[in-house]
């Protein structure tokens, strides 16, 4: 095999192979752009999941019909200028190649106007090459138009997702990178709807509650630590803010959304002790750091970032997450959840916002089919808050709380198809980022088969109106949330998701949860319904519910048999 030079088109297209994956990420590096342009304010504009046609608008510095004509080129960048600059970056973008590697997939329109010029000025561009320019209209700033993507690469485009799918993985950069400068001005377009609009905030805390809703950002823990080269401001949520997934997890390092890697871990650590299983924590980790002790060139998407010392950052933020938790939430998990205070060390306060009491018997979380008289087993009691023991005829059970009540509510929302809702006496209002709203208005039909009456209240507002009844007693004392998200996540996962997915979801998220203790009436009830299934051995996702101990194997482990 013959050693060739590449022609410069190949090597536009395999540089744009590294930065644009998808439509998103051509929107996030013009967006970053923009930033570093010392824009206010940023407008974004989606049509066709952002294939067809996506812009990026803004009201900036501005170029020069010179310095667009040097942009389009590759290793181009008004950002580093000597070697040196390498490790001092401050900028969002910065490695030369984004705006070329775009235009080099794409029909693109690049208008812009410095302030204090007259004008602005437009190119036009097919594959990367310049086929018109000249005078436009513009207030100053700089408009990115991206038309055809990916129309000279066909089998890249293959791999992309629905229109819908991609329009959601758009937004929800954006939202990332909104959450990051709660300072700027972003407003999104998608379809012709708008999708997103949020005013300036003086504060991270203000853009949180812009996107989260504020009674979300009230229940927030705020906590600011500094270190020699390191400042952290950071919003824990508490426990009973966790949430099924890591999706509420989000590290900015001055101003750049990155993966939270390891840090993450240093959260969970400290949480871990306070979360039922399969819970994680909530938190917003604002970090500005010293560019010496850092490295953002690692990915060529700066996904991910190494710190010179990274157990010297993993160490602020446990210590971070420990203060969160110390100051106010240190005795939020009781030993016994029977009377408010019960359980809590001498001479504590009561946290304001202890969960509700339990329900009494004749309130029970769980209703069983059968009588109780006359049956072979026995129920023992809890252990860890998290197994149920159970006594029968020729064995000891030891039974998964969460995943034996999975099973239960799973066959319930089975057996009934279109199970039949609760219809709220006073509708509940909830707000969800915009993405997780935007699903939850695709998944609203096959929500009503399962009982979830949702009516759309604003850009990312919801009533709910109607619950699933047989599932109505015990999500009005969680919230109703944490089901709906897991469905929202689903969609967002997944698109189009089967209804008895959706009914596995809805099981999952609405099942009591391990660390979860129950009193002695709700763990015979959930033990009768649990043996009153048709498939007790395992949950809708395939995890076995109970170990049986056969009563000759435990004497023979004690030497009796």
């Amino acid at each position: 095999m013959r050693i060739r030079k590449l022609s410069e088109a190949l090597i536009r297209r395999i540089a744009a192979g590294e930065v644009v994956e998808r439509p998103g990420s051509v929107i996030k590096e013009l967006v970053e752009n923009s930033l570093d342009a010392k824009a206010t304010t940023i407008e974004v504009d989606i049509r066709g999941g952002g294939v067809d046609f996506l812009s990026v608008s803004d009201d900036g510095e501005g170029m020069s019909p010179e310095e667009m004509h040097l942009a389009v080129e590759r290793h181009t960048t008004s950002k580093i200028a000597r070697e040196e600059d390498l490790f001092s970056i401050t900028t969002l973008g910065f490695r030369g190649e984004a705006l070329a590697a775009i235009c080099a997939v794409s029909r693109t329109r690049i208008l812009s106007r410095p302030h204090g010029s007259d004008e602005a000025y437009e190119l036009l561009l097919e594959g990367g090459k310049v086929v018109g320019e000249g005078p436009a209209a513009r207030p100053p700033g700089t408009t990115v138009e991206v038309r055809d993507l990916f129309y000279n690469t066909p089998a890249r485009r293959k791999f992309l997702r629905s229109p819908r799918t991609e329009a959601r993985y758009a937004l929800w950069l954006v939202r990332r990178i909104a959450l990051a400068h709660p300072r700027i001005r972003f407003a999104v377009r998608s379809e012709g709807n708008r999708v997103l609009s949020l005013a300036p905030a003086t504060e991270p805390l203000g853009r949180i509650a812009q996107v989260y809703g504020s009674s979300f950002a009230k229940r927030l823990i705020p906590v600011e630590m500094e270190e020699p080269g390191y400042k952290l401001q950071a919003f824990f949520g508490p426990p009973e803010l966790s949430r099924p997934t890591r999706g509420e997890q989000f590290l900015f390092l001055s101003g750049r959304p990155v993966q939270v890697g390891t840090l993450g871990g240093a959260v969970e650590d400290v949480y871990r002790r306070y979360l039922p299983r399969g819970g994680h924590p909530v938190f917003f980790l604002y970090l500005d750091v010293d560019p010496f002790f850092v490295d953002v060139n690692v990915h060529p998407q700066k996904h991910q970032v190494r710190f010179r010392n990274e157990a010297a950052v993993r160490d602020l933020v446990r210590r971070a997450a420990l203060a969160a938790l110390g100051g106010r939430l240190v005795s939020l998990v009781p030993t016994k959840p029977s009377r408010k205070g019960e359980g809590f060390p001498r001479g504590s306060d009561i946290p304001a916002d202890l969960p509700p009491e339990r329900p009494t018997q004749q309130e029970a979380l769980f209703h069983p089919s059968r009588p109780q008289g006359g049956r072979e087993w026995r129920v023992l009691g809890q252990v860890r808050a998290s197994y149920i023991l159970v006594e029968t005829e020729e064995a000891l059970e030891i039974v998964d709380q969460h995943v034996a009540h999975e099973r239960v509510l799973f066959e319930k929302l089975q057996d009934q198809g279109k199970v039949p809702s609760h219809l709220l006496l006073v509708p509940q209002p909830l707000e969800f980022p915009p993405d997780v709203a935007g699903a939850l208005r695709e998944a609203a039909p096959k929500l009503r088969r399962l009982g979830i009456h949702l009516e759309p209240f604003g850009e990312r507002g919801f009533l709910l109106r109607g619950w699933p009844a047989p599932l109505v007693d015990w999500q009005a004392r969680k919230g109703f949330r944490e089901p709906l998200e897991a469905a929202a996540e689903r969609v967002l996962r997944g698109g189009e998701v089967p209804l008895e997915e959706l009914w596995r979801e809805i099981a999952c998220a609405g099942a009591v949860k391990a660390g979860e203790p129950l009193d002695p009436a709700e763990q015979e009830a959930l033990i009768a319904e649990w043996k009153n299934t048709r498939e007790p051995a395992r949950c809708p996702h395939g995890r076995p519910v109970a170990l049986r101990i056969p009563w000759e194997e435990l004497a023979r482990r004690f030497g009796r048999g």
